[in-house]
């Protein structure tokens, strides 16, 4: 016969746990202190894995077309720009050095190739080390990956770059962000401007090309690249930086030709959201971005088989560092999506540094109206169409502007006379305000919403609000924790 389930379970079952005798607890109190403490066993692996060959291979393949220092018994995601400028790859602990260079790698390097004579620039926003651990002699100039600096941190950066290397002849200077490249790249770039090595911002793009990458593709982000050209301009002009010099309003947005029609854009609407960068912001701290948010109605959307048109109706003055991004909105799907984006500085814009004067538009004959035109391989994602899927090759964007007046406050654009083919959506906005037009008082004009964000992180909403007619603030009367919330009058 055979054997019932029941008794097939009962066999199975593992042997109850007997103690043995001579067998005691974990020691407590005074005698705990005598035995040696547990260890973390995925630390302490990764602290040593990262120092032995082994991890190698990972290492490689994490740097991708990187050049590496394999010299005098080291393997680090590091390269010699010149003899006293290096750029490198995170110093990273734990478990990501097991991947990246380790701070204790990137600790033994220094102290033997430059004891005492090194000092390290940390470009990461997102993150940071103890200084202590390279004798603090790191400074910070932080800002986002894959965006540009601001314009206010270049010059102090060069500065210190160049006071530390002028102070001996035996000192480097070391840069870094989190991969060591574009970052890394753009402020290397404006440094090799600034101190001669490179004639203009081309030769300073290609050369840190060949030094830092097996493929020479260093700097490879358009607005990246874009702010290396505005350093090299400010350069040549001998022209001092100043934000506040050049306040702009956006007047129009052009798309030509139309992206692919497989692009829910081509069918959908655009979204346009412009945001501004806090010029006020630490160089050592986590730069503020500011997003301009009108409410619905305000964006006049026109399209022929040639181009897409986003029409501004009204836009508050803008100035120094501006992000435009460009989303479309598809009607069955609830989170939009991004095309494309671009920086751009309205002090270079106006002094027509990659920027062209044209004439005034009907309705504002006393302004100066520059258009920036910005080809395919100049919009930052849009670049990556390598294969022309979504955009053709001689797609290009268009960005109309207006210079405002130093003294002058908010002016509303006048509404554009439409076209057969025009179409006002509130859809197409700049960052559209999901907020009904009942929510906004009798008799005020919204001019939108103000969003103040640290690191990603929106801390703090204004509606900006007037009576028809009453002059609206600029935005440098915004910036700040402290923010004007202009009331409409009693």
């Amino acid at each position: 016969m055979g054997v019932c389930v029941s008794c097939r379970r009962r066999e199975r079952k593992i042997p109850e746990k007997r103690s043995v005798p001579g067998v005691v607890g974990p020691a407590k109190g005074a005698a705990a202190e005598l035995l040696p403490r547990p260890v973390n066993r995925f630390t302490a692996m990764a602290n040593s894995m990262s120092n032995i060959k082994m991890t190698n291979p990972i290492k490689n393949m994490v740097s991708k077309r990187r050049i590496r220092y394999t010299k005098h018994g080291f393997n680090l995601d590091l390269a010699y720009i010149t003899d006293r400028l290096i750029a490198m790859g995170f110093p990273a602990e734990k478990l990501e050095g097991v991947y990246r260079n380790h701070i204790d790698e990137v600790y033994r390097f220094l102290e033997t190739m430059h004891k005492d004579h090194y000092k390290i620039y940390n470009l990461c926003s997102e993150r940071t080390y103890d200084p202590s651990k390279f004798h603090k002699r790191v400074e910070r100039y932080a800002f986002e990956d894959h965006t540009p600096p601001h314009m206010e941190l270049i010059q102090p950066f060069c500065e210190n770059v160049h006071s530390w290397l002028s102070a001996d002849t035996r000192n480097v200077a070391v840069v870094h962000c989190k991969a060591g490249k574009g970052r890394t790249g753009t402020m290397v770039c404006c440094y090799l401007l600034y101190s001669g090595d490179q004639p203009n911002a081309d030769e300073a793009l290609k050369f840190y090309g060949r030094k830092r990458t097996l493929d020479e593709k260093g700097v490879t982000i358009p607005s990246q690249r874009r702010y290396v050209e505005y350093y090299g301009a400010l350069l040549r002009s001998g022209v001092a930086y100043r934000a506040g010099a050049a306040r702009v309003q956006v007047r129009e947005l052009r798309m030509s030709p139309p992206p692919a029609a497989h692009v829910p854009a081509a069918a959908a609407p655009p979204d346009l959201v412009l945001c501004q960068a806090d010029p006020h912001a630490d160089p050592h701290s986590e730069h503020n971005v500011l997003v301009l948010k009108t409410p619905p109605g305000c964006v006049d959307v026109q399209r022929d088989e040639n181009s897409i048109r986003i029409c501004l109706t009204q836009c508050t003055p803008l100035f120094g560092d501006i992000r435009v991004d460009v989303y479309n909105k598809p009607k069955m799907k609830m989170r939009k999506e991004k095309l494309f984006h671009f920086w751009f500085n309205t002090f270079f814009v106006t002094a027509e540094v990659g920027a062209q004067r044209i004439p005034p538009l009907p309705d504002s004959p006393d302004l100066e109206t520059y258009k920036l035109t910005l080809n395919k391989w100049q919009l930052d994602d849009a670049h990556k169409d390598k294969q022309h899927k979504h955009y053709s090759p001689d797609f290009k964007v268009e960005l109309i502007v207006e210079k405002v007046p130093d003294s002058s406050t908010y002016r509303p654009a006048c509404d554009r006379t439409r076209s057969p083919t025009s179409s006002s959506s509130s859809s197409g906005s700049v960052g559209s305000d999901p907020e009904t037009d009942g929510n906004w008082d009798s008799g005020i004009q919204a001019y939108g919403t103000l969003e103040m964000y640290d690191h990603h992180h929106l801390w703090r909403s204004v509606i900006l609000r007037a009576e028809p007619g009453r002059s609206l603030p600029l935005f440098g009367a915004l910036f700040g924790r402290e923010i004007i919330d202009v009331p409409p009058k009693e």
